[in-house]
């Protein structure tokens, strides 16, 4: 199955990814021990939506944005439509006009 091309490539040498990298979130993003949290994960995920589209990673960060700006599912998929820098803190930054 041909993978679809919703997320660009980011390398980290963006502007908006140096401006996230030293911006509070960044700070925060740098400081989560995200293989210690990876490794709390069983190996298989099943179903749709976003464990198809995000790795451990990102569904760890997904968990702590939603928990951190005390929003529901919806508003956390609309905002992270929107923001870059939630993208960026996820590890999948959307091509120009695509949305989850």
């Amino acid at each position: 199955m041909a993978q679809l091309s919703l997320f660009k490539n980011f390398e980290g040498y963006s502007p908006k990814y140096n401006f996230f990298k030293n911006s509070l979130l960044g700070r925060i993003h740098d400081s989560i021990p995200w293989d210690e949290l990876i490794d709390c994960l069983p190996d298989e995920r099943v179903g749709r939506g976003a464990p198809s589209w995000f790795g451990a990673k990102g569904m760890f960060a997904l968990m702590f944005l939603k928990a951190y700006f005390n929003i529901s599912d919806r508003q956390l998929l609309e905002r992270f439509n929107t923001d870059w820098s939630l993208q960026y803190f996820c590890g999948k930054v959307l091509a120009e006009d695509q949305q989850i």
